[in-house]
């Protein structure tokens, strides 16, 4: 992936986290904690650095809670602040990031995470310096250990050679166990796939799935077949999903498989649009590969997203 792509789909990746976290205490404007809670739920050196520095999600939130009492106290308004509630992210709710938040996220240079991290550590209004002595740990020190995790060489990846899928990890702050039973259950779909609003079985033993009751959609398009495979002992369960009344849709095949983690659980992701075998391949070319893959990445991003609002 090239490094533009990568700096894309990293920003577009913490920014929905951002969004998520901003919704629980019904803000839409993103600020530097709202980024700093975002890296904490990054699959990569970034938010494996955080975490294992006892910087998790759980943790970003309570410092931050405990801040904003403190700024209100001091204002002699105590009591003013927001109940979180659940993650609730509704279309056009006009989300916008802060300027300084903005910059730090989109700054041309390192557009991987842990380059936006190194950039949120160095962060000159001391916001993110107070959070970080609210859980005991320092920006030298986070810099430090990401110096030497970025250090190691990188682990090897398989690229997918068809534009059309793609392989990737996603971090969610739950147990593998809860994490299995969101992903396992055809009627929890609905939760975090977001083209099934509604699951009924259907006489084959699978499934039959219809859109969201918000979302319009054309008649073939209405009616989503849905079958499943997995493998208990290994966490792992392939999902996939075809329109029967539209035989020439591309189907698509969503394969997870689970390992724990620090402080929570890795999702391994394997998505791919598969064309009917009574369908003509045809011809992508050069031109149209890298926007499809970088489409495709942005849907894996929001599937990988999608499942850790559901447990967060």
């Amino acid at each position: 992936m090239s490094k533009m792509t990568t700096a894309i789909g990293n920003a577009h990746r913490l920014t929905q986290h951002a969004m998520e976290e901003a919704s629980r205490v019904d803000r839409r404007e993103l600020g530097v904690e709202h980024l700093l809670l975002a890296l904490t739920l990054d699959a990569s050196d970034a938010g494996q650095v955080l975490r294992a520095s006892g910087v998790t999600v759980a943790a970003v939130r309570s410092a931050v809670a405990a801040e904003e009492a403190e700024q209100l106290s001091s204002l002699g308004m105590t009591g003013a602040q927001i109940t979180p509630g659940p993650i609730s992210i509704g279309p056009g709710a006009g989300w916008t990031w802060t300027p300084v938040a903005e910059k730090l996220l989109t700054a041309s240079g390192d557009g991987t995470t842990a380059g936006i991290l190194r950039r949120v550590l160095a962060e000159p209004s001391g916001a993110i310096a107070s959070l970080l002595r609210r859980m005991d740990v320092s920006a030298e020190e986070l810099r430090d250990r990401l110096d030497a995790a970025t250090a190691l060489p990188p682990a090897v990846s398989v690229r997918r050679p068809h534009p059309l899928a793609r392989s990737a990890a996603a971090f969610v702050a739950a147990s593998i166990h809860d994490t299995w039973a969101l992903i396992s259950s055809a009627e929890r779909l609905p939760e975090w796939e977001e083209s099934v609003g509604h699951v009924t079985g259907d006489s084959g033993g699978g499934w039959i799935g219809s859109p969201r009751d918000e979302v319009t959609a054309k008649p073939a398009f209405r009616r989503l077949q849905i079958a499943r495979t997995r493998n208990v002992d290994a966490h792992r369960v392939s999902w996939t999903f075809r329109y029967p009344d539209a035989p020439r849709a591309n189907e698509r095949r969503i394969s997870l498989r689970l390992e724990p983690a620090a402080g929570g659980t890795m999702v391994h992701i394997d998505y791919a649009w598969e064309r009917p075998q009574r369908r003509r391949r045809a011809a992508l070319g050069p031109v149209m590969a890298p926007v499809y893959r970088l489409v495709v990445a942005m849907q894996v991003a929001r599937l990988g997203a999608s499942i850790g609002a559901a447990l967060r």
